[in-house]
């Protein structure tokens, strides 16, 4: 509130004061802008929100605040890197399960890490992996030489990002190869990000008697340990001794001191009979042992739904061709599937359209929207 003291302004003397305002802030503006301009280090640029604003330059969230800091979460010690193999170096990148042997003693299974198919580094196996934007693969490889950066690929001869260079052949130029800095979490195949924050760097991984690689791989021996896990070449293998604790790599348990295959169709179900208990894919724990699964007449598979794909239903355990039209009924759950029923002759029938049999539930019988079922049981209109 104005003093009554002083005169009123005039309104052309608030316009002025009003646009010198705005001419001044501008002008600070332009000279915060340009002093953010400068050269800034590749930790720096590695924000959450961006590296550069549309225009080129640094944006604000991609200064070195400490959301883009090289002691953040998000930088090279990232959750999803393999960072230290003392820690959590050793169980791989959490985001794609690298829980290894220890878990059990006796090994985990194919499905937990380890020494999986992408292990030997011969490529990616996953198609929800690999490609320019998706996930990393296990061993932080990614498809067509493309470059893994803050456990993302980026497409051959495409920038890192920031003073990362330019991806050529799985290696940006100026991260992830030895002795250099991580690209921000992850490094070039056969090497692994170990340290912390800005000191963290690429070391060599996965050869004998080397730390393991990203996501417990090994290019030599199998990745055997939970602290300072090592790539083992002497144990640990199927058909070598266990090594220390009666561990054995992935894909193979310890059974009397000796590592023996496991996980493959009709060998024993890594990690025993329990809940852990686990196979291959397109495999399932049967009675201890993993045989073919979720194909009509085969085992249901264990994991999500009912185990049997498609149309199949899970009846006794068993993958079963039933409760569509033209097939027999099934003896659980639903008989049927919508759009069918149950008949006398134990088949399941279209029915519920115009000139069609009404739908049975029960003792109750129903026909498509507009429809009604008549005495004969034939839904007209």
């Amino acid at each position: 509130m104005q003093s009554p003291s002083l005169p009123p302004k005039s309104r052309h003397s608030a316009q002025r004061r009003l646009f010198y305002g705005a001419v001044l802030s501008a002008v600070v503006g332009l000279l915060a802008a340009v002093g953010c301009g400068g050269d800034s280090s590749d930790d720096d640029d590695s924000s959450a929100a961006g590296e550069a604003s549309t225009a080129g330059t640094k944006s604000t969230a991609g200064s070195s605040s400490t959301a883009g800091s090289s002691n953040s979460a998000a930088g090279d010690n990232g959750t999803g890197g393999t960072v230290n193999p003392g820690t959590a170096g050793d169980t791989g990148n959490p985001a794609t399960g690298g829980a290894g042997p220890a878990a059990g003693g006796d090994g985990t299974g194919p499905a937990a890490g380890g020494d999986g198919a992408a292990g030997d580094g011969a490529g990616p196996a996953d198609p929800m992996c690999g490609t320019a934007g998706q996930a990393c693969c296990a061993g932080d490889v990614c498809n067509g030489g493309g470059c893994c950066v803050n456990n993302r690929c980026i497409a051959d001869a495409a920038s890192c990002g920031g003073t990362r260079g330019m991806c050529a052949a799985g290696a940006c130029a100026n991260c992830g190869g030895d002795g250099d800095a991580c690209c921000q979490g992850n490094c070039s195949k056969g090497f692994v990000c170990t340290g912390f924050g800005g000191g963290a760097q690429c070391e060599a991984c996965g050869g004998a008697m080397d730390s393991c690689c990203a996501d417990r791989t090994c290019t030599t021996g199998v990745c055997i340990g939970n602290n300072n896990a090592l790539c083992q070449t002497a144990c640990g293998a199927p058909t070598q001794d266990c090594c220390a604790n009666n561990q054995c790599g992935a894909g193979a348990r310890c059974v009397t001191g000796k590592c023996e295959a496991c996980g493959g169709s009709g060998e024993a179900c890594c990690g025993g009979g329990g809940g852990g208990a686990q196979c291959g894919a397109g495999l399932g724990c049967v009675n201890n042992m993993c045989e073919a699964c979720g194909t009509a007449g085969k085992a249901c598979c264990p994991g999500a739904g009912d185990g049997c794909p498609g149309a199949l239903r899970c009846e006794a355990d068993v993958c079963t061709d039933c409760g569509t039209a033209g097939k027999a009924c099934c003896t659980e759950g639903q008989a049927c599937a919508q759009g069918s029923s149950c008949n006398a002759q134990n088949m399941c029938a279209a029915c519920g359209a115009a000139n069609q049999a009404c739908c049975r539930v029960g003792n109750q019988l129903f026909c498509g929207q507009g429809l009604t079922c008549n005495n004969a049981e034939m839904c007209v209109n």
